[in-house]
C-alpha cells in the first residue's frame, strides 16, 4: 500500500474544503446552474490557502505552474 504523505493529505483537504464552499460544482457548472462561483480570491478560500504551510503552498503553485500566489488567482479565475 503507499504511503499518502500529511503534504499531500493537507492539499487534498484544501480542494475538498473549497469544492465544497461551490456545492462540489466546477466554475463552468455553477454558471451553468446560475449559482456564485467561489473563486481563489475570496476570503474564505483565502483563510484555507493561508491554513497551508509554507511547504505545502510551493507545491501547489509548482503543480499548476504558478511562480506566485497573482499567477494562482489568474489561474483559479
Amino acid at each position: 500500500m503507499a504511503k499518502v504523505s500529511s503534504l499531500s493529505r493537507s492539499i487534498n483537504t484544501f480542494y475538498v474544503e473549497w469544492s465544497a464552499l461551490n456545492h462540489y460544482l466546477s466554475s463552468y457548472e455553477c454558471d451553468v446552474n446560475g449559482v456564485q462561483y467561489i473563486g481563489f480570491s475570496d476570503p474564505r478560500v483565502q483563510k484555507l490557502w493561508k491554513g497551508l504551510s509554507g511547504q505545502e503552498r510551493k507545491e501547489v503553485m509548482k503543480r499548476l505552474g504558478a511562480k506566485n500566489e497573482t499567477d494562482l488567482q489568474v489561474y483559479f479565475t
